[in-house]
């Protein structure tokens, strides 16, 4: 399957149809206006110029042959700031589309979702994606599953190459890194705008815009999302009530947790356990 088609979940939930390839140049300076997420994972290639791409709770600067996987259901955005001369290429894909035996190339690509492909070694790869994008064009007999093939060499090629974020950040990005950071890995916790400006030191003020420029979302939605994203994992893991799950992931209302959750997933967080068990 090479179209995936998407259902619209909530405001920050991307409603394209993602082709499985897809190359894009900009030639205007161009800010994602938010940041969204897919049902597909993402693999981005950067081929000209230099762009920020926010992950999770990550920022990325990347620079001609750099690439990043973004996980399905991880929310994203890219900001090219003023370059005009950016080229980026950008596959979409399911887990079925890499099939079981690449699924151990898909779970480290989740874990290091940076990839530095050595000067040397960009050629091998352009030659791959050359290849893969000829397919697409000229359509013959069983393109896809050359496609397929030409896809399945890139992920075992750029698996040599996956690192952990060496991006070089100022000193606000560093700052709402290690705010993202906290949040998603403090879902338990009292976190709101007056804690966290107090914590690093930032007027409430200041730290609005700062996150909202930075990220694409405001403070509270990521706040939600990260405690969503939390229970979500509890939900699929354990045997933990709604309840259980609504206070371990900072919520002290179970009703509310059950209305927060159905807005960001289209699904009640107990059907949301049961949908995930049963399969």
């Amino acid at each position: 399957m090479i179209i995936f088609n998407q259902v619209i979940k909530m405001a920050i939930y991307s409603s394209e149809n993602n082709c499985f390839f897809e190359r894009k140049k900009h030639t205007v300076p161009m800010t994602m206006a938010n940041a969204h997420f897919h049902d597909s994972h993402e693999l981005y290639f950067l081929e000209k110029g230099k762009t920020r791409y926010f992950i999770g709770n990550e920022i990325f600067i990347l620079e001609p042959g750099d690439m990043v996987f973004i996980p399905k259901f991880v929310f994203h955005k890219t900001d090219n700031g003023q370059r005009t001369d950016v080229e980026r290429l950008r596959f979409s894909f399911d887990d079925d589309f890499a099939g079981n035996d690449f699924q151990k190339y898909i779970r480290e690509l989740k874990q290091k979702r940076f990839i530095r492909i050595p000067a040397d070694n960009q050629p091998e790869l352009k030659n791959i994606i050359e290849r893969l994008e000829s397919e697409g064009i000229k359509k013959e007999k069983n393109y896809t599953e050359m496609q397929r093939l030409c896809f399945m060499q890139m992920i075992i090629l750029i698996s040599r190459y996956c690192t952990t974020n060496t991006s070089q950040l100022t000193g606000s990005e560093q700052t709402i890194q290690r705010i993202t950071k906290y949040i998603s890995e403090n879902c338990d916790r009292e976190l709101n705008l007056e804690s966290l400006s107090q914590k690093y030191a930032l007027s409430p003020s200041h730290l609005c815009r700062l996150f909202k420029k930075t990220i694409g979302i405001g403070l509270s939605e990521y706040i939600n999302i990260s405690r969503i994203t939390a229970a979500e994992k509890l939900l699929r893991s354990t045997n933990k009530t709604v309840t259980q799950v609504a206070t371990e992931c900072g919520f002290n209302d179970s009703n509310y947790f059950a209305a927060i959750f159905k807005k960001y997933k289209g699904i009640t967080p107990k059907k949301y356990s049961l949908k995930e068990k049963s399969i």
